[in-house]
C-alpha cells in the first residue's frame, strides 16, 4: 500500500483539528489535577477544548498560536476577517481562518507580518490576546503581584496587571508569573473559567440564578427571563440574532461585542456598569473636576467638626498640606526594619507588634479548591487577618458581598486568627456611607469577631465614581461609616494611603479612629520604612507575600502596639 506522506505543518494541523472537534469524554489524565473542573467545564459542558484519541487531556501540555487562535475563535465567534495576505505565513495552514478573524479583531497582531502559528505561544502571549478580545485594559505601569514582575515585556504589562487584579489569573503557585513559559491546556481553561460561569451557546429560551459572568455566543434568538446575573453579561462577536432580557437582575454590566442591540421587555431589569474589583491605591492620574454632582442629602458640615490645624504644612505633589494637632506625628525611623524572608520585621523599641495579612475572593481563587486553610496560615505565624468583606462598583455603585468572606471569616476565625473586615467603599454622599455601614453590620450579624472593621476608599483615576468628592464629603463619608460601625460595638478603622490621606481627609476629624496605610517596600527599597507623616496603626507593608495555605501572592501587614 502506498503511503501517504503530508507536510508536517499541515499534518499538525489537521490532528489539532480532529482533537478539537471530538466528543467530549472523561479522561484518563485529568483526575486530581489542580484544574480538573474547569477542564470538564470546557471540555465537556462547552465543547471549547477537547482531548486526544486516547482518552488523555494532556493538561500540562503547551499549545501553538494557531491552535490558540482556534479556540478564541470558538470562544468568540468572530465575524469579520482580514485579507488571506495579512501575514506571510498563514496561507494553507489550518488555523488560517480563526487567525485572520483574530486579526481583524484587533486580537491577533504578529511578529513582522508574520503570524507565526506553530509557534508554541506563552503565557504572556496567551494573556494579552485574551485581555485585548474582552477589551481589558490597564496600566502598563501597575504594580504586579509577582516576584518575576521584571521579566514581563512592556506590551503585556497592563494586560497582566489587569486580569491579575480581576482574579482571573490564578495559576501563580509559587508566586512567580512565568511570562516566557509555554502556556498549558489547562492554564488556559482556568482563565476561561474564572472570566466567565455560564457559556450560552444554544438559542431558545434561558433562566435560572447565576453566580458570576454570563456569556451568550449563539446566533440565534436567545431570551433570558427571571434571571439574576451576580456579575456581567458578555454578548461575544457570534450574537446576531435578537437578546431578550425579561425580569433580569445584572450586577455587572452588559459588555456588548456584538451588532445586536438586547432589547429590555420589563421595568424590572436592572443593568448597572460593571463592580470593579478593587486595585492597589494610586494617585489620580488627571486633574479632578471640583466635585462629583450628586443628590443633595446630608450636609458633611454637620457630621463632624475641623480638626486644627497647627500652621505647619507637608509637601507633597507641589502641595503644601496643613498638619493637624489630634494626629500623632511618625514615630518609625530608617534602620528600625529588616527582612526575614518576604516579610519586614521591626526592631525599634517604641511598639509591640503582630503579623497579619488581609484577603479577598483574589485569594480563595488562587488556592487550591477556592478554599484558604486557615490552619496553615495560623502555623505560619499570622496573628490576624483582615478579610474583605464586600464593595461598592467603583463605576455602577452596586452593592456587593465578596463572594468568599463567609468562608474566610470561620475559617481565620476557627483556627484562632485574630479577624476583621474590611469593606472597599466608593461612597460620593453620606447617606451612601451609612448604607455600605449598615450593608457589613447586615453581613456580620452571626459573626463575632475580635478584629476591627476598616473603611477602605479609593480612588485611582476618573473611571472611579469618587472622583472629583470634595475633601469634606469624603471626611464626611469616612466618619459617618465609623460612627455607624462603632455604634454596632464594632471597632472602626480608615484604610488610607498617602493622597486620599492628604489630600481627601481631614486628619484630625479622623484621627479619634484607627488608621491602616498602605505603602509597599521590596528588598531593594531605599526606605525601608513608611514615609508617610502621620503614626499608623496598621501598615501594608507588601502586596507580594507568601503565606502557607494560601494561593498566589497576599497583602502583608504589621500591627503597632503602644
Amino acid at each position: 500500500m502506498r503511503k501517504l506522506h503530508l507536510p508536517k505543518q499541515l499534518l499538525a494541523g489537521m490532528l489539532a483539528g480532529m482533537l478539537a472537534l471530538m466528543p467530549a469524554a472523561a479522561f484518563t489524565d485529568t483526575a486530581g489535577h489542580w484544574a480538573e473542573g474547569a477542564i470538564n467545564k470546557w471540555s465537556q459542558e462547552y465543547s471549547l477544548i477537547q482531548g486526544y484519541e486516547d482518552g488523555t487531556f494532556r493538561p500540562d501540555d503547551s499549545i501553538t498560536r494557531g491552535a490558540f487562535a482556534g479556540i478564541m475563535d470558538r470562544f468568540m465567534k468572530f465575524q469579520e476577517i482580514s485579507p488571506a495576505q495579512t501575514f506571510s505565513d498563514t496561507a494553507g495552514t489550518y488555523w488560517e481562518s480563526a487567525i485572520l478573524k483574530l486579526h481583524a479583531a484587533g486580537v491577533y497582531l504578529g511578529n513582522d507580518g508574520k503570524a507565526l502559528p506553530s509557534d508554541t505561544i506563552t503565557r504572556q502571549q496567551a494573556v494579552t490576546m485574551i485581555a485585548r478580545a474582552f477589551d481589558i485594559t490597564g496600566s502598563d505601569t501597575a504594580a504586579l503581584p509577582y516576584g518575576d514582575e521584571a521579566l514581563i515585556a512592556d506590551y503585556a504589562r497592563g494586560a497582566v496587571a489587569e486580569m491579575s487584579a480581576r482574579g482571573y489569573i490564578t495559576d501563580s503557585w509559587n508566586g512567580d508569573f512565568r511570562p516566557t513559559d509555554p502556556i498549558t491546556r489547562a492554564e488556559i481553561v482556568n482563565i476561561f473559567s474564572n472570566m466567565v460561569q455560564t457559556l450560552i451557546q444554544d438559542s431558545g429560551t434561558h433562566t435560572g440564578d447565576v453566580n458570576g459572568t454570563v456569556m451568550i455566543n449563539a446566533s440565534g434568538s436567545v431570551s433570558l427571563e427571571n434571571m439574576k446575573i451576580s456579575g456581567d453579561l458578555i454578548l461575544a462577536p457570534g450574537v446576531t440574532g435578537p437578546v431578550t432580557l425579561t425580569n433580569v437582575t445584572i450586577a455587572g454590566a452588559i459588555r456588548n461585542f456584538s451588532d445586536v442591540e438586547p432589547t429590555l421587555v420589563s421595568d424590572e431589569t436592572h443593568t448597572p456598569e460593571t463592580p470593579e474589583e478593587p486595585t492597589t491605591p494610586e494617585e489620580p492620574q488627571t486633574p479632578e473636576d471640583p466635585q462629583t454632582p450628586v443628590t443633595p442629602g446630608i450636609d458633611p458640615t454637620t457630621v463632624y467638626t475641623p480638626g486644627t490645624k497647627t500652621g505647619e504644612t507637608i509637601a507633597y505633589s507641589g502641595l503644601q498640606i496643613p498638619v493637624y494637632a489630634e494626629r500623632d506625628r511618625l514615630e518609625l525611623y530608617p534602620g528600625e526594619f529588616y527582612w526575614e524572608g518576604d516579610r519586614l520585621v521591626y526592631a525599634g523599641s517604641a511598639f509591640d507588634t503582630r503579623f497579619g495579612i488581609d484577603v479577598s475572593a483574589y485569594q480563595n481563587r488562587a488556592s487550591a479548591n477556592e478554599t484558604i486553610d486557615w490552619e496553615a496560615v495560623a502555623n505560619d505565624g499570622v496573628d490576624f487577618a483582615m478579610v474583605r468583606i464586600g464593595l461598592r462598583g467603583t463605576s455602577s455603585g452596586a452593592i456587593l458581598a465578596d463572594a468568599f468572606y463567609k468562608q474566610n471569616i470561620e475559617g481565620a476565625m476557627n483556627a484562632g486568627i485574630e479577624t476583621g473586615v474590611y469593606f472597599f467603599a466608593q461612597a460620593i454622599t453620606v447617606e451612601e456611607a451609612i448604607e455600605e455601614a449598615d450593608f457589613v453590620i447586615k453581613l456580620l450579624e452571626d459573626y463575632d469577631i475580635d478584629g476591627p472593621v476598616a473603611y477602605d476608599w479609593e480612588m485611582h483615576d476618573s473611571s472611579y465614581r469618587v472622583y472629583g468628592t470634595s475633601p469634606e464629603m469624603a471626611t464626611a463619608c469616612a466618619i459617618a461609616f465609623c460612627q455607624r460601625i462603632e455604634e454596632a460595638g464594632y471597632t472602626p478603622m480608615i484604610y488610607a494611603g498617602q493622597y486620599v490621606s492628604y489630600m481627601k481627609y481631614d486628619q484630625g476629624a479622623i484621627s479619634p479612629y484607627l488608621s491602616w496605610y498602605p505603602e509597599y517596600k521590596t528588598t531593594s527599597s531605599e526606605k525601608l520604612y513608611p514615609t508617610f507623616f502621620y503614626q499608623m496603626n496598621y501598615w501594608q507593608f507588601s502586596s507580594s507575600c507568601s503565606i502557607d495555605g494560601i494561593g498566589g501572592k497576599v497583602d502583608a501587614n504589621i500591627q503597632f502596639i503602644r
